[in-house]
């Protein structure tokens, strides 16, 4: 007879593994316990050796759910002979280690119970099993048990105990186990002007799906209450809906995400290959970017202007599945929220932001804890490539060593944040931009949940450089503060991720990012050796252009445009004939041209030799966009019609000592333009130049490094990153960790725990 402890850690809470488990031991005829604890899950198993040795087998396949990240075992004397094998209460007693579990899809044989007039669950909007529905979502703290989440307000019923009570059930120990007798209810409602804003949420709504289903059919916006937040739903193939939401929202071109019933009918809008129905149909069930399918009679000039690539998603809750089954046509999915603020998760916030954008709510009478947004992910080369990290991945990354207690504050955009915490590195959900005071006040309230779950108290920060971030201001009084250059946290993020200890080349493109020298960086050339890990040496970069009226110019492009236009012509620009001239005078005056060109041999304007702002620059030149209506459009616009051109070759550059000059590109663009080329080809010849740019770096500086990692918001561009890939061997990519300022935080926490290990 033999007595063995069994430490499991990774995402083993939440997931029906203390019923796998249960169920193994049963089958292996072992006795003892099981139990969550604050560390994993603990296991005292007793058994001959053969039994032994099967049941730990058992462990290579877990639920589907599960994510194990290391089984410690130790074979101990016991004074105890166990009879039978148990689940014993959760233990709260040692340091909380253990992992937050992500929100899972809705598995196949609750789909299957959901649709069966026969079950007691048929048409329940919340059901769920061991293997499916809300985590992250609905925690308070761990360990994970039913009075930890948001459904403790909402007791078994007899039929739902039974079901948790046997073993031989799916539902056995499911923490959030509940049917219509028991559980949530939805609710239906008008957005409508009320003294008391949590009076609508008692209202007894009769039938309150089939009132969504009708509203969205009538062509009305409905403000839908999902697993993370509220989403804004509406008919896909209703232009005046589509048209409405555009105009309430404010959103004039960014492209809307759509909701699909099934695989089948996303594969009539989008060209979907198997990686990407594979991801699809995950248990993440993340957004996913296809190339669009044209034959068909869905408005995509509406839902993705100007755009080859159409973010589609599948039903991943009960909710979601039920009305896609009624409606029949895809649904706009967009998170609800102001632009640039956090995703809602409260109706009170539904009703005092967004009742001029929404007619009606679909909502249900449980509490959403920790709001979080879909993830957004891609395939490329058959692998996939997280651009949004959020709903359905989970936080702890295996990428660093982990030895002392610090947050990593990551950017101002696509904010992050990476703890180091009790020997675990987890990396927070995206939190968006931090311009506001909501969505400051979201990251300051995600942080204190990890602290929180962890009895953490941290007094050692990394952030950005740059002077005026505001996450800084998440940093507590009487603590340390380190900062890193932005480019070098993009390229240690990648380092990081894919474990590099070799000499590297990194090539950083973005759209901004405060440089050493106080200009804005974002076309990077840095090397990178293991052997002085704290350091960087940047060997080569864009030459700097100035952006006119500051920050203006990011936001009014025809400013990049007329900077392109002085770089690339001096004072003979006055003999220029352009759309964006003329468009400027229309605006500012005759004299404009004559004002902005002073501002530009001033030299007091800004510097920038940002990729992001020379695609914007190269956009408006070439007549692709007349104005930017949100990050990235640019690039995304020249991106789709490049990818329908058959150019092989790009437009000739410069590279003086280590500045790489735009001009000759400009002159050759606008000769272009001039010669009527297609713009399409245009398009494709400033990509290719792009490539041939990094070749060209690459030989110069081929015996100082050996492999190449990019990163940087420029390489969502899955074109670009292609070409680079066909061109370069030995090169690496994020993949997990966005390449996106999502990703920045994972640099900052690989540099600051460099610098523990050296003590510094």
């Amino acid at each position: 007879m033999i007595t063995l402890e069994v430490l499991i850690v990774g995402i083993v809470q939440g997931v029906g593994f203390r019923p796998f488990v249960y169920k193994s031991a049963i089958n292996n005829n072992i006795n003892g316990f099981v139990k969550n604890t604050n560390k994993g899950v603990y296991i005292l198993a007793q058994g001959s050796k053969e039994n032994i040795e099967s049941f730990l087998d058992s462990f290579n396949n877990p639920p589907q759910a599960a994510q194990i990240e290391s089984i410690n075992t130790k074979t101990i004397m016991s004074h105890t002979l166990y009879t039978n094998f148990q689940i014993e209460k959760s233990d709260n007693k040692d340091t909380k280690t253990a992992d937050i579990a992500p929100d899972i899809a809705m598995c196949d044989d609750c789909k299957e119970e959901l649709f069966d007039k026969q079950n007691k669950r048929y048409l329940y909007p919340f059901t769920s099993c061991t293997n499916c529905g809300g985590r992250y979502s609905i925690i308070k703290e761990l360990p994970y048990d039913r009075d930890n989440t948001a459904m403790d307000i909402f007791a078994m019923c007899d039929d739902c105990k039974e079901e948790y009570n046997d073993i031989n059930n799916r539902r056995f120990h499911s923490q959030i186990n509940c049917c219509k007798k028991c559980g949530p209810r939805l609710i239906f409602t008008e957005i409508f002007d009320y003294n008391n804003l949590d009076s609508s949420l008692n209202i007894e709504s009769i039938n309150p799906l089939q009132n969504a289903i009708n509203a969205i059919n009538n062509g009305h916006i409905i403000a839908l209450k999902g697993l993370g937040g509220y989403t804004l739903v509406c008919d896909a193939t209703n232009n005046k809906a589509i048209k409405n939401l555009r105009a309430r929202k404010k959103r004039p071109t960014k492209p809307f995400a759509i909701m699909c019933k099934d695989i089948s009918i996303a594969k009539l809008l989008a060209k979907i290959s198997k990686q990407e129905e594979e991801l699809l149909l995950s248990p993440q069930a993340p957004i996913v970017l296809c190339d669009i399918n044209k034959s068909h009679n869905i408005p995509l000039h509406l839902i993705a202007p100007n755009l080859n690539k159409l973010g589609i998603i599948l039903p991943y809750t009960p909710i979601h599945h039920l009305l896609c089954s009624q409606i029949q046509v895809p649904l706009i999915f967009t998170s609800a929220n102001i632009s640039g603020e956090p995703i809602i998760k409260d109706f009170k916030n539904i009703y005092k932001k967004l009742q001029h954008v929404c007619d009606y709510a679909l909502t249900y009478n449980r509490d959403i804890i920790n709001p979080i947004d879909d993830s957004l992910v891609r395939a490329i080369n058959n692998q996939m490539q997280i651009l949004r990290r959020a709903r359905g991945f989970n936080n702890t990354i295996n990428t660093l060593n982990k030895e002392q207690n610090f947050i990593a504050l990551g950017a101002e955009q696509k904010n992050t944040f990476c703890i180091n915490i009790n020997n675990k590195t987890m990396l927070s959900p995206h939190l968006g931009d931090l311009y506001n005071i909501e969505s400051l006040n979201n990251a300051k309230e995600t942080i204190r949940l990890f602290t929180k779950q962890y009895n953490a108290n941290i007094n050692e920060f990394i952030a950005d450089m740059h002077p005026l971030y505001s996450n800084k201001k998440l940093v507590t009084e009487n603590s340390n503060l380190h900062t890193i250059q932005h480019h070098f946290a993009h390229l240690l993020s990648n380092i990081a991720e894919n474990k590099i200890n070799k000499k590297t080349l990194g090539i950083i493109f973005d759209g901004t990012g405060y440089g050493l020298d106080g200009n804005i960086w974002g076309g990077e050339f840095l090397l990178y050796d293991p052997k002085q890990p704290l350091k960087f040496r940047r060997i080569a970069f864009f030459e700097n252009f100035y952006l006119l009226g500051g920050e203006k110019a990011i936001k009014d492009i025809r400013r990049l445009g007329l900077e392109g236009l002085f770089l690339a012509f001096g004072n003979q620009v006055f003999q220029i004939q352009h759309k964006l001239i003329d468009s400027l005078k229309d605006e500012f005056g005759e004299n404009a041209i004559d004002i902005f060109y002073k501002q530009h041999k001033s030299g007091k304007m800004p510097r920038c030799n940002s990729i992001g702002r020379l695609f914007d620059m190269v956009a408006i030149l070439c007549n692709a966009v007349d104005k930017q209506s949100y990050e990235g459009e640019c690039g995304m616009i020249l991106e789709s019609l490049a990818e329908t051109s058959n150019i092989t070759h790009g437009y000739s550059f410069k590279i003086n000592n280590q500045t790489i000059s735009i001009k000759e590109i400009l002159l050759e663009i606008i000769k272009d333009i001039h010669n009527k080329e297609s713009i399409n080809d245009i398009a494709k010849k400033f990509h290719i130049t792009l490539v041939n740019i990094i070749n060209e770096i690459s030989k110069l500086y081929a015996n100082e490094y050996e492999c190449i990692a990019i990163s940087g918001g420029c390489f969502q561009n899955k074109l670009l990153t292609n070409l680079i890939q066909q061109t370069n061997k030995n090169i690496y990519i994020n993949k997990k960790i966005p390449c996106n300022d999502g990703g920045i935080s994972v640099g900052q926490a690989y540099y600051m725990n460099l610098k523990n290990k050296m003590n510094l």
